[in-house]
This record gives C-alpha cells, sequence and structure tokens, in this order.
C-alpha cells in the first residue's frame, strides 16, 4: 500500500521550468490560498470521490466510452515568432490526441501498464455565443514576459478572458518568461484562471517549436495536471507518492532520458508524461493514471461539464469583416489579417489625453512629453493652418514611469487670455492631471504612474492586509465564513427508535448522520446544528419499521432550514421507509451582495417560472423605478448582470447551463434576493 501525502506545492498549479523545473514556491501557494480560503477543501473532496471512483475502476473496466474535450487557444504575441502559425497549433492538438490515445509513434512496450486514457481533444468551431471560429484568438500585447500570476487570463491585465471554463479546455500561449514552459490548474480552482498557460516555443512540434522539448508534451503534461494527475514522483521522497498505484515510486524528477536510473528499489518510470524527461523520451501514461483523469470527467466528477460539452459540432461560415465574429485570418472580432482593417490595440498602461484649445495664434504654441530620463515621449507644433480657437487633442498610453509636460508660447504671452481665450488640459485613467491657459513663456508640470494601488475596502481587490477580496485585517469588515449554518429539527413520533436520518454532499459522501434515537422520549423535539459548505446536498430520512414519522402513530416531522435566513432546505413528514431531499446552499458573498447590505429595505420581487424550463425568467418589482439584477452562482460568482427598466421585465437565461441560482436586484433604496433553478 502505497503512502498517500498531498503535497501543497500541488494545490493550485503546476508550473514546468526548461531549466530546473521544481515545484512552484510555497509563497504563491499561500497567497492562492489566501485569495480562495474554500480552495483546499473543494480540492480534498475532489481527491476523496477521485479514491472512491478509481477503487470502482479496479473491479469494472474504464473503456468503451471516448470522450472529446473542446480547446480553445489565445494566443497573445509582441513578435512575429510568438503570433504561432495555426499549423503549429494543430500540431499540438495531434500530439494530445496521439498521447492521450496512445497511438503516438515512439510508444513500445516497456511498461505493460500503458493505457489508452479514451480522451480526445478538438479545436473547438463554435464559439460562446453559438458562432462559426477557429477555435483561436490572437491578441497583440506590449508585454515582453506575464509570468505565473495568471495576467494573461485576464482582459483588465491586457491578456484574454477564459472562454466558459466548463464547455472549453482553454489554452493561453505567451512567452512566461523565466525559463517556464508551462503550467496548469488543478481541479477545484476558480472558473476565472481555469485552463493551461505554454510558452510559444515549447508548445506543438513545428514552426517555433524548441529542443529538447519541441514534441508537445509539455502540454501533455499540463493537461495531464488538468485532469488531476500529480508529478510522477509525487514531489517528495521514496515516502511520497503520486496518488497513482501502477507507477513505482521515486525519490526525485529525472530529466534528459535516464531510463536506467533507479531509486526505491525500483526502476524509475522516466517515460511517463509527468516526469521531467525530455520530450522525445516520454512516451506513456499508465492505467492507474487513466482511472484518475477519467474520474474527474466522469458523472459526479468535477470537470463532468467538459465531457459532456458540445463544443466540438461543426459550423461552417465564410469570413468577413462584418459578421461579428474573429475568424478567417483576423487578428481580432472583425480587424486584423489580410482583409480587415487594423485592430485597434488597446492600452494596457495608463492612458492619458492632451487637448489643447488655441487662441488667436495657434502658430506661436508648441508643447513636449519627455520620461524621467529625459527621453521625449510625445510634441506637438501648430501652425497658421490651425484655425483660431479651435482645438486639437491627443492620446497616448504611457508605462508606469514620471514625466514632464512642458507647454509653449513663442511671444510670451500663454495662449490665454490677451488674444483669446486658449485653454489646454491633460486627462489621466483618474482624472485630471493639470489644466490652464495663462502663462508666460512657459509651463512645466510634472505627475508619475504607479501600479500599486492604495488599499481599500470597496476596491474589489484583496490588498493591503486584507485576509479576502476587501474584508478582513484590521480595516475591514470580517470575511464571510467559509459555511453556512443550518439547523435540523425533529419532532418525533411514538417510535424514535426507529428514526435515522444522513446528510450526503454532491460526491455522495456521508457529512452528517443521526440516529436511530432510542434514549429520545416518545413525541419530543431535538433541534442539531451543523456548518456546510456552499454546495449540493442530499438529506435522506429513515424509519426501520416503514411508516414514516407521521401519522400512523404520532404526528412526527422535520424540517432543515438556513440558519441565518430561516429559509426552508428541506422537510418531510410522511413517508415509508425512506425520504429524500435535494438541495443546495450557497455563500453568496460577491460584490452586488455586498452592495445591497447597506440598503435598508426589502424589494418586492417575484420571479416566475420556477423552475425555469425555458429560456425566460420574467421579474416583477412593486415600482417601475430603474433597477439593476445580478445573477450568481452557487460559489458566488457573477454569471449575467444588466438593468430592469419597468415593474416586469424578461431576462434570457439561455447561456446558464442546469443548476441552482440567485438572482440579485437592487434600485437607489431598496434590494431582494431569490433563488431559482435553471433545468
Amino acid at each position: 500500500m502505497k503512502k498517500i501525502v498531498l503535497l501543497l506545492c500541488l494545490l493550485t498549479t503546476s508550473v514546468f521550468f526548461a531549466q530546473e523545473r521544481n515545484c512552484s514556491s510555497m509563497e504563491n501557494l499561500e497567497y492562492r490560498m489566501q485569495q480562495d480560503p474554500e480552495l483546499k477543501q473543494r480540492m480534498e473532496s475532489i481527491e476523496s470521490f477521485t479514491q472512491q471512483r478509481v477503487q470502482q475502476y479496479q473491479t469494472n473496466r474504464v473503456d468503451g466510452n471516448i470522450i472529446t474535450i473542446p480547446v480553445v487557444v489565445h494566443v497573445l504575441y509582441k513578435t512575429a515568432a510568438e503570433n504561432i502559425s495555426v499549423a503549429q497549433i494543430q500540431s499540438q492538438i495531434d500530439v494530445l490526441n496521439e498521447d492521450f490515445r496512445r497511438t503516438n509513434s515512439d510508444a513500445n512496450n516497456t511498461w505493460s501498464q500503458a493505457a489508452d486514457t479514451q480522451i480526445e481533444f478538438c479545436l473547438t468551431t463554435i464559439d460562446p455565443s453559438g458562432n462559426a471560429t477557429t477555435g483561436i484568438t490572437r491578441k497583440s500585447t506590449t508585454k515582453t514576459s506575464w509570468g505565473t500570476n495568471d495576467a494573461m487570463k485576464k482582459s483588465s491585465q491586457g491578456g484574454v478572458d477564459p472562454w466558459d471554463t466548463s464547455k472549453y479546455l482553454n489554452f493561453w500561449v505567451c512567452n512566461i518568461g523565466g525559463g517556464i514552459l508551462g503550467y496548469a490548474q488543478f481541479p477545484g480552482g476558480s472558473a476565472s484562471t481555469d485552463g493551461v498557460v505554454n510558452s510559444p516555443q515549447y508548445f506543438g512540434r513545428t514552426g517555433t517549436a524548441t529542443a529538447p522539448f519541441d514534441l508537445g508534451r509539455t502540454a501533455t503534461h499540463e493537461v495531464g495536471h488538468f485532469l488531476n494527475l500529480r508529478h510522477i514522483w509525487g514531489d517528495g521522497g521514496c515516502g511520497v507518492d503520486d496518488f497513482v498505484s501502477d507507477t513505482p515510486l521515486s525519490d526525485a524528477s529525472n530529466g534528459g532520458c535516464a531510463t536506467t536510473h533507479t531509486s526505491c528499489g525500483t526502476l524509475d518510470m522516466v517515460q511517463n508524461y509527468m516526469d521531467y524527461s525530455d520530450d522525445s523520451c516520454m512516451n506513456l501514461f499508465t492505467q492507474g493514471q487513466k482511472s484518475r483523469m477519467r474520474s474527474v470527467l466522469d458523472a459526479g466528477g468535477s470537470r463532468r461539464s467538459l465531457a459532456l460539452s458540445d463544443k466540438c459540432g461543426s459550423v461552417v461560415v465564410t469570413p468577413t469583416c462584418s459578421d461579428g465574429i474573429q475568424n478567417g485570418d483576423e487578428t481580432g472580432v472583425d480587424c486584423g489579417g489580410s482583409s480587415c482593417a487594423p485592430c485597434q490595440t488597446a492600452c494596457t498602461d495608463n492612458e492619458i489625453t492632451i487637448s489643447i484649445t488655441f487662441d488667436n495664434y495657434p502658430e506661436e504654441t508648441s508643447w513636449t512629453l519627455v520620461n524621467d530620463s529625459g527621453t521625449s515621449i510625445a510634441s506637438g507644433t501648430y501652425s497658421k493652418s490651425n484655425a483660431d480657437g479651435s482645438t486639437v487633442s491627443e492620446t497616448l498610453c504611457l508605462p508606469n514611469d514620471c514625466y514632464t509636460f512642458t507647454i509653449k508660447d513663442t511671444y510670451g504671452d500663454g495662449i490665454c487670455c490677451s488674444y483669446g481665450n486658449g485653454s489646454y488640459s491633460i486627462t489621466g485613467p483618474d482624472g485630471s492631471i493639470k489644466s490652464g491657459g495663462s502663462f508666460g513663456s512657459s509651463e512645466a508640470t510634472n505627475f508619475c504612474f504607479s501600479n500599486t494601488p492604495v488599499p481599500t475596502c470597496t476596491d474589489g481587490i484583496q490588498n493591503g492586509d486584507e485576509t479576502g477580496v476587501d474584508c478582513g485585517g484590521p480595516s475591514c469588515s470580517p470575511c464571510q465564513a467559509a459555511c453556512i449554518d443550518t439547523t435540523l429539527k425533529i419532532k418525533f413520533d411514538n417510535y424514535p427508535e426507529e428514526t435515522s436520518w444522513n446528510l450526503k454532499d454532491n460526491s455522495g459522501t456521508v457529512v452528517a448522520s443521526g440516529g436511530t434515537y432510542g434514549s429520545q422520549a416518545d413525541g419530543s423535539t431535538l433541534t442539531i446544528n451543523n456548518c456546510l459548505p456552499a454546495g449540493c446536498y442530499t438529506l435522506e430520512f429513515k424509519d426501520s419499521y416503514g411508516d414514516g414519522i407521521c401519522c400512523s402513530y404520532g404526528n412526527g416531522n422535520y424540517t432543515l432550514t438556513n440558519t441565518a435566513t430561516g429559509a426552508t432546505l428541506a422537510s418531510g413528514a410522511s413517508f415509508t421507509s425512506t425520504d429524500t431531499n435535494n438541495f443546495c446552499i450557497a455563500n453568496t458573498r460577491t460584490d452586488s451582495t455586498r452592495e445591497i447590505k447597506t440598503l435598508n429595505t426589502e424589494l418586492s420581487l417575484s420571479i416566475f417560472p420556477n423552475p425555469v424550463t425555458g429560456n425566460e425568467l420574467n421579474v416583477i418589482t412593486d415600482n417601475d423605478d430603474k433597477s439593476t439584477y445580478r445573477i450568481v452562482n452557487t460559489l458566488g460568482q457573477v454569471l449575467m448582470n444588466g438593468e430592469l427598466n419597468d415593474i416586469k421585465s424578461t431576462i434570457n437565461v439561455s447561456r446558464l447551463s442546469s443548476g441552482v441560482y440567485f438572482i440579485v436586484v437592487k434600485n437607489n433604496t431598496s434590494n431582494s434576493t431569490k433563488q431559482f433553478i435553471k433545468k
């Protein structure tokens, strides 16, 4: 029996280095755990489910069911070499299919436990809006390297937001820097950062792919992590394992192709994709690794929605520059490539606008902008061709630095107010930097930009000494608890000794139970309190005699409520042997719920139909004041938002998959939250 030790450095991401190839730092893990306090608990739950499912697979063969996962590749490039070709991207998809199906040409019989995982991949042909796509997006950037803080996954930081991670495996191909080949997020992490990142020179097996990592095995390795595989050596010594029974113990990673290396008394499996060997040395996953990967894709698994995704379907659309999608060789939506107008590059630094309204002598006016080292950034010189009193403006994108703006008048009377009412202004990301008009020969203004925000309890990010987003620490209100208090009240019939119950989470694990109650008085009431993590549960009440707890021999009943809100989650009384209730609870602390806590009155809110069986949710409020709404899932993630402009409004919820959601509606004076189910 192998010893199972879950190394913390594997709980969030795996970082694959070109040289030292070590696990990501503990500081990085600690930071991620602070960002998401529930991450560890979710991953432990996933591991418990995986272990149970793997045991089932030991007696039931895992075959006969090919799972195809849709892939979207987001290419972020500064240089032409980083803007890799379609052929190079397709070669990586081919490698994934060969490696996961064991059709790779270098497969051999060295290890008898080598397996076809029956997992395949396709470049998606359908984008999140249902339109045709190549499965590839491209974005020009000014960044030379991205690091491993997931900036490439966020449009707000110059990257690309992921497509729906429940339906697509997102790849970001960009220069990570620091000799890093790639990294992946394990199951259980945030949907906003889920996927795999690869440096372009280690992606695919053609084009810019660079030896000895030029056969696409970096992506194979990282997708293994994405599907819940650990490193082959367990990231520890001989007493630490990778949770897989048919991979030999090893004391460390292997580089190159050390096929004769022995550790822990056995030959190391250096050809396994989850070691650190050269690409040409790797050639297999094992049957045990197959079972782990299939577990997260199987019914109840954390990546089940990917296995059911239909985004590999075929949609054929002739590309145009006005169809609202990025297709053909476009580098953006309806822009770039050989046929469309060039794309406008968004400013990812600090955008400023310099605006000048002339007096009656524009030809006397000029300006310069230099950075802290004296380098000229931009300038303007004008002539009689500029009309008296007219206005010119220029928008610039400036990196973090200090700058000096100097405006000059050759006559020495400024641009106001002797000969016309001229003026100038400099406006930055946070408003006005400088404005004026009355000066002599020149006027200079100094200003600086920095990425370091001043922490507040309302800026929507975790900074300063906060322990969560806008919460915790000495300055902000305490963060909401990671679990929700519930109260179970049982009123027994005349036979408490026949009554028992259990509460199971979404993976089928019993998290609470009670009974039978032979010591409880007939007709008495028992109250039981539990604190449950956000998620979905099954409450099962049993009567050993088979006549429930009402009404043949006493009027018994039970009720499970949310302690804080009083909402009923489950209830029952009259049944035979078993009574089953399914329910979901959510920790809905989001930006929208934080906003409405400052409002004192309850908004009258009705929604129908509930459950929603089609694509329309009708919302009725008690007044026609303009309101806003947000729809959040059971993890508190905002999925939709918008405005309600009438007493009755209809929201199209076709983008929501089946599940439990909350709608938060607020206006200037009141608010309300309702739960609904989308079928």
